[in-house]
């Protein structure tokens, strides 16, 4: 094999390589974006929750039985 030819295949493999590995980021982001989204998602609920008892009038009170 000619110096040129292993440099063409040299060049292939690493356009594999980095066409997989950009196929990993784009997981990577994909799951990170799911992961931001979940978390705003909780953290909305609990700021709901916490904003609650100022909406009943005060806090909740527990009756006595």
């Amino acid at each position: 094999m000619d110096e040129l030819e292993r440099e063409k295949q040299e060049v292939l493999r690493l356009r594999a390589l980095l066409v997989k590995r950009d196929a990993e980021l784009g997981a990577a982001r994909g799951r990170l974006l799911e992961l931001e989204t979940r978390a705003r998602y909780v953290l909305g609920a609990v700021r709901r929750l916490r904003e609650l008892p100022a909406k009943l009038g005060g806090g909740l009170r527990r009756s006595r039985s």
